[in-house]
């Protein structure tokens, strides 16, 4: 999918209107147009400022990556002070079995946290018998 097919796609599912886009980026809604039709492309100020009005990445604009997300999250402290960048780096010097191995593993965890855990039986109060 090419820049014009995603910033039509992030502009649409959000609900925005090309004008709302146009007056934001201080452009002509025809520029708008002309960006989504793949007639003109932004230059590096105005990416910016589309991948920070649509909380994405630059990257995921120019189809470089999938991962949606703005790129502040990987800066994010997940657990224990570890962030996404850092679990990331981990999981990139891993062995390819012990990758296998990691995703299995998420899997595993991922399947728990949407089973639905039973509730526990309530015991009726014992009344004393004299």
């Amino acid at each position: 999918m090419d820049f014009g097919e995603k910033l039509y796609r992030l502009r649409v599912e959000r609900g925005i209107y090309q004008k709302q886009l146009a007056v934001y980026l201080h452009v002509s809604v025809g520029t708008i147009s002309n960006y989504e039709n793949g007639i003109h492309s932004p230059d590096l100020k105005t990416l910016c400022k589309l991948a920070n009005y649509f909380q994405v990445s630059a990257d995921y604009l120019l189809d470089r990556t999938q991962y949606v997300s703005p790129i502040d999250d990987l800066n994010r402290e997940l657990v224990d002070r570890y962030t996404a960048s850092d679990i990331m780096n981990t999981i990139i010097e891993l062995s390819p079995e012990s990758r296998k191995d990691l995703v299995k593993y998420l899997s595993m965890l991922s399947i728990c946290d949407r089973a639905e855990r039973p509730a526990l039986p309530r015991r009726e109060p014992v009344s004393p018998e004299f």
